[in-house]
């Protein structure tokens, strides 16, 4: 930036300052202050606002209720996750043979509930450039294995 630059930008800053303390100093402080309604809000005012918004009001003994039903639902979940867990541990014995494709593989984890979806694992093993690299052969594979470690597991 040159000197004339510099000046000119310097210049700016001054003129806004200038501006903006002749408006501050310069305006009715009536005039800046927010004008307050002091209107009053009824019940049926609150009602017909939750109708429009397709909302529900609920009190406080009903809300700590519902509040209480989640914590035991989520609990009754932890307890299945721990179910999930023990599932975990089993493992599984994958036989490959030659001239099996990768949706061939895919396919047999979907069914044997080590993998959720065989498209998205199919697409994950091409997408990485894995698919050429899976060996014929006998795998052990664990219940709950990522994608990433199956792949780790059959290339090598």
């Amino acid at each position: 930036m040159t000197k004339r630059g510099i000046q000119a930008f310097a210049g700016g800053i001054i003129l806004a300052t200038a501006v903006l303390a002749g408006v501050f100093y310069l305006t009715d402080e009536d005039q800046a202050a927010a004008v307050k309604n002091e209107k009053s809000v009824s019940e049926q005012d609150v009602s017909s606002y939750l109708d429009s918004k397709k909302m529900v009001s609920v009190d406080r003994d009903e809300y700590q209720k519902l509040l209480d039903s989640k914590e035991k639902s989520l609990s009754d979940d932890s307890n299945a996750d721990t179910e999930k867990n023990k599932n975990k541990n089993k493992t599984y014995k994958l036989t490959i043979k030659d001239g099996m494709s990768t949706a061939d593989v895919s396919d047999i984890l979907e069914k044997e509930g080590l993998i959720s979806s065989a498209q998205d694992f199919n697409d994950y093993v091409i997408d990485a450039g894995y698919h050429k690299e899976i060996r014929a052969g006998n795998f052990k594979l664990k219940q709950g294995m990522s994608f990433k470690k199956i792949v780790k597991t059959l290339t090598r």
